[in-house]
C-alpha cells in the first residue's frame, strides 16, 4: 500500500485515496503515473466538499486517466477519445442518427471533454469517478445526439417557408427568371432543396435567413471556421446547379439558355408574343398537336432561315 499525507486531510481519507490510486495504476498501465500527491490533490478538488473518505472509496478507477488526459499524457488522452467514441457509435446506432450526426456529436464531445466552452472547463477535468467514464460518455453522447437529431428536425420542417428569402441571394438570375416564371424556378428550388443534407439545408439558412456569421456557424458545429466556411460554400453551389439543372429540364432547353431567358423582357411582352401566336392558326395549331398552348411558351426566336423556335415548359 502506498502512503502518503494529503495535506489537510486525514488518515482515513489518505487511505482511501492511496486505495483508489493502487487500483488505477493496475487498471491503467500503459498510461504515465500521476504523481501521488497531484492525484490527490486532483481528488479532493473534485469532490469539494463531499472529500470523504467513504465517498473516495466508491470512485471509479477511471477518474485516473480523466487526470492524466488533463495533464497531457497521450495514452490517456487516446483512451478517453476512444471510449467517448465508442458511445457515440453506440448511441447512433440505438437513435437511428445518420453518420453526419454522429462525426458531429463526436466532434463535439472531444472539444467537450478536452477544452470546454465559454465559460465552462473542460468536461474532464470535473469528472470525479462516481461512475466508470464509459457512463458519462455514454450519458453525454446519447443527449447530445438527441438534442443535435431535434433541431435538425426542426430545422427542415424550415425550409419550404424561407424561398422568398433564400433564392435571390443564392442567384441573382435565377431570381430574375424567378420573377416571370415563378412556377417552374419554385419547383426546381424545391426539388434542388430536396436533395441537399440537413446540414447543407441548415448552414444555409442560419448564414441567409438568420444572417449567421462564419464564426457563429463553425461554433454551432463545433468545427473549425474553414470547415465551416467550406460546408456554406458548397451548399450555395450544390443548390445553385441543382436549380438551374432542374429548371432547364422542366423549360425543356439546355442549362445555358436559363441564362439567355433572363434577358427576356416584362411580362407585357410575354402576353403580346403569346396573343401573337394565338393569332396565327398554323402556329397554334402545331402547339396543339404536341400537348401545349401558347400560355406555355416562355420565349421565341427566329432564325436567318426563317425557322421560328418557341421555347415552351413541359406540358402538365
Amino acid at each position: 500500500m502506498l502512503a502518503w499525507r494529503f495535506v489537510g486531510g486525514d488518515d482515513a481519507f489518505d487511505a482511501a485515496v492511496a486505495a483508489l490510486y493502487e487500483r488505477a495504476l493496475a487498471a491503467w498501465p500503459d498510461v504515465a503515473v500521476v504523481e501521488p500527491q497531484r492525484f490527490a490533490d486532483a481528488i479532493a478538488r473534485r469532490l469539494g466538499d463531499k472529500a470523504e473518505a467513504s465517498v473516495v472509496a466508491s470512485l471509479h478507477f477511471d477518474v485516473y486517466i480523466a487526470i492524466a488526459a488533463g495533464d497531457g499524457d497521450p495514452e490517456a488522452a487516446r483512451a478517453c477519445e476512444a471510449i467517448v467514441g465508442r458511445e457515440v457509435d453506440f448511441a447512433a446506432m440505438r437513435l437511428r442518427a445518420t453518420p453526419t450526426q454522429g462525426d458531429d456529436i463526436r466532434s463535439e464531445l472531444r472539444r467537450l471533454l478536452f477544452t470546454g466552452e465559454d465559460t465552462r472547463p473542460p468536461a474532464l477535468s470535473t469528472f470525479a469517478g462516481r461512475g466508470d467514464l464509459r457512463g458519462y460518455a455514454r450519458v453525454m453522447a446519447a443527449r447530445a445526439l438527441a438534442r443535435r437529431m431535434q433541431r435538425d428536425r426542426r430545422e427542415e420542417e424550415l425550409d419550404s417557408g424561407v424561398l422568398d428569402m433564400l433564392d435571390p441571394a443564392l442567384d441573382p438570375e435565377v431570381a430574375m427568371l424567378r420573377e416571370h416564371y415563378r412556377e417552374p424556378v419554385e419547383t426546381a428550388f424545391e426539388a434542388a432543396l430536396g436533395e441537399l443534407s440537413a446540414r447543407e439545408r441548415a448552414v444555409l439558412r442560419f448564414h441567409l435567413v438568420d444572417g449567421w456569421t462564419i464564426d457563429q456557424l463553425a461554433a454551432r458545429y463545433s468545427t473549425h471556421r474553414t470547415t465551416a466556411s467550406r460546408w456554406l460554400v458548397g451548399a450555395r453551389e450544390k443548390l445553385r446547379l441543382g436549380i438551374r439543372a432542374r429548371l432547364s429540364a422542366q423549360l425543356l432547353i439546355g442549362e445555358s439558355q436559363v441564362d439567355s431567358i433572363v434577358a427576356q423582357t416584362s411580362e407585357a411582352d410575354l402576353a403580346a408574343l403569346r396573343n401573337s401566336l394565338d393569332a396565327a392558326p398554323q402556329i397554334k395549331s402545331a402547339l396543339e398537336a404536341k400537348g401545349l398552348t401558347s400560355e406555355q411558351v416562355i420565349a421565341a426566336s427566329m432564325g436567318q432561315d426563317g425557322t421560328l423556335t418557341l421555347v415552351t415548359k413541359k406540358a402538365g
